[in-house]
């Protein structure tokens, strides 16, 4: 609707309806010269000044002149421009957090580390408190081969999480962990029924760890558990399986 009724709006018309807006001139007319507009869209005084013009022949702003300076201010339609423009940003952010954080991936050995850092009290306590139950010792290693679940594990710092908080003892720091709800499945099983799910199942119930301090790089995922997960989903190293993020560890 909006690039049928006005195929000309730009980026520099935006900026100028934004600062009009920003400023109160949606319903006040605001005294603003073409030189501070040409500050605004870092373009000459002349290209201001026709920017202005080309507003008002649009219908975007309404400007009175009172003596030498210009009032200006929002017509309905520039406002209404604004927002579609930011219905369409608000739906498009929502959307983009609709689809499932998935990992697709290869169990390998461990180096053991799972089991050390699952028995420190520093850590046990938190899980227990936070997760609900206290990790089985040891984690479950995945080993992401494809590089656009390796640009997802980078990401993943940027999504909502329950935060482990890092301690000390005597001897060392150990760092922060953040967990992230999730479901597991071997390839194989998953459909696009359990991927689209929003339904949790107590059978494949993990979480995904995010460390401050690995020795691993971003194509390894570290999972931890109640249970020993190989055992509880029948899996087994070399197996490929399917990590779900759940909807709730998102939108928290």
């Amino acid at each position: 609707m909006m690039v049928k009724d006005h195929s000309n709006f730009n980026y520099f018309h935006f900026l100028v309806l934004i600062h009009l807006l920003s400023n109160g001139g949606k319903d006040i007319y605001l005294e603003i010269t073409s030189t501070q507009i040409s500050r605004l869209i870092n373009r000459s005084q002349q290209t201001a000044s026709k920017l202005l013009i080309d507003l008002e022949k649009e219908n975007l702003i309404e400007r009175v002149k009172n003596k030498k300076k210009f009032g200006m201010k929002l017509t309905g339609t520039g406002f209404e421009i604004l927002q579609n423009i930011y219905n369409l940003l608000k739906t498009s952010m929502e959307k983009s957090h609709t689809k499932p954080v998935l990992f697709k991936g290869k169990i390998v050995t461990g180096m053991g580390e799972g089991a050390y850092y699952m028995s420190l009290d520093g850590y046990k306590k938190q899980f227990h408190h936070k997760l609900g139950y206290e990790p089985f010792p040891g984690t479950l290693n995945v080993k992401i081969e494809d590089k656009n679940y390796v640009n997802s594990r980078k990401d993943l710092i940027n999504y909502p999480s329950i935060y482990i908080d890092g301690f000390k003892n005597s001897d060392r720091t150990f760092g922060w962990v953040r967990c992230y709800p999730a479901s597991i499945a071997q390839e194989s099983k998953f459909s696009s029924e359990w991927i689209e799910s929003q339904l949790p199942d107590p059978s494949t119930d993990v979480h995904v760890l995010l460390l401050e301090r690995t020795h691993h790089n971003n194509n390894l995922i570290e999972v931890i558990g109640p249970l020993n997960i190989k055992e509880s989903s029948n899996l087994k190293n070399g197996d490929n399986v399917v990590i779900k993020i759940k909807e709730s560890a998102r939108n928290t």
